[in-house]
């Protein structure tokens, strides 16, 4: 692995619940979203969401403000997720321990503690609980046998990483040329390579990033680095089950449990892949590269295309 991928720190990682989808048109009138054949009705936004400003000065302030549509966009979004964490799950087989998920809220102070300062109230806390418990155990499976092929670049800014990675969808064969162009970092490393092999375990810091969440043949943009000075840009190609090396079992217990459950949403996203996404217009439309609802397409953080030869959204 190249020194440019080694160098990104995990301090101040900032962690979203992740998942992807196509949208192809309005979402019903009657429904908020639709995630594959799930519809998520508007009432259950709206509830939700008045209970959030019941309970939290901050959601308050912004409804005064008049960005009530902030708040309800948050909720949107963790409805989404959840519904991607199940499905994850089911087809994983994977169960939650109750006494597990009872016994982190008992830690955080109990539902009404737990829910502060978040789009959950005190029944929703205990099911946000049971998807990251599911994410971990996603995150275990996988993160010790994974390895993606990619060929990537990187460029300092965002909006040309952007535009780079649609014409690289629209075209793959422009990847070569922009990995032979792409500047090398201020410390004179190359800042490109073609069939890299990525697993976790090496590249600790890109545990959270979209590469573990696409199937082979998309193409990815998102921040470098934390403090996003650079962005990259990659293909990925491959995805491949490796064997551990001797000792990573341990590195797994070590790391923090809100990064572990980062990368298990990554592995979520790639196995609800073919889950349609749709968000009525009226909230916007869904950012799969950080799982958040956003106003408008030029809003999300980062990008996510697929050749049209192999989109089957």
């Amino acid at each position: 692995m190249s020194t440019v991928l080694k160098r990104f720190s995990l301090v101040g990682v900032a962690v979203a619940l992740l998942a992807t989808g196509c949208a192809t048109g309005p979402a019903k009138a009657s429904s908020a979203a639709i995630v594959g054949d799930q519809a998520i009705g508007l009432q259950t936004v709206q509830d939700r969401t008045v209970k959030v400003l019941k309970k939290e000065p901050a959601a308050q302030q912004m409804q005064d403000q008049g960005k009530l549509d902030q708040v309800s966009k948050l909720v949107l979004a963790d409805e989404i997720s959840h519904r991607l964490a199940a499905t994850a799950a089911q087809r994983e087989n994977i169960t939650v321990d109750e006494t597990k998920v009872y016994d982190a809220i008992k830690e955080k102070g109990g539902a009404e503690a737990a829910a502060k300062q978040s789009e959950q109230d005190e029944t929703t806390i205990y099911r946000r609980q049971r998807d990251v418990l599911v994410m971990g155990e996603l995150a275990r499976r996988n993160l010790s046998t994974l390895e993606i092929v990619i060929d990537f670049f990187q460029v300092q800014d965002p909006k040309v990483a952007k535009e780079k990675a649609a014409e690289v969808t629209a075209d793959p064969s422009k990847m070569s040329r922009f990995i032979q162009e792409a500047p090398r970092t201020t410390g004179g490393q190359q800042a490109s390579a073609t069939n890299q092999r990525v697993r976790v375990t090496e590249n600790p810091s890109l545990v959270h990033t979209m590469l573990w969440g696409v199937k082979p043949g998309t193409v990815v943009a998102f921040p470098a680095d934390e403090q996003q000075s650079s962005w990259m840009v990659a293909l990925v190609k491959e995805r491949n089950k490796v064997s551990p090396t001797p000792g990573e079992e341990d590195l797994i217990e070590r790391i923090d449990p809100q990064l572990l459950a980062a990368f298990g949403l990554r592995i979520a996203q790639f196995l609800t892949a073919d889950l349609n996404i749709e968000v009525n217009p009226r909230y916007g439309v869904w950012d799969p590269t950080n799982a958040q609802v956003v106003g408008n397409a030029g809003e999300r953080a980062g990008f996510v295309g697929v050749p049209a030869v192999k989109n089957k959204s």
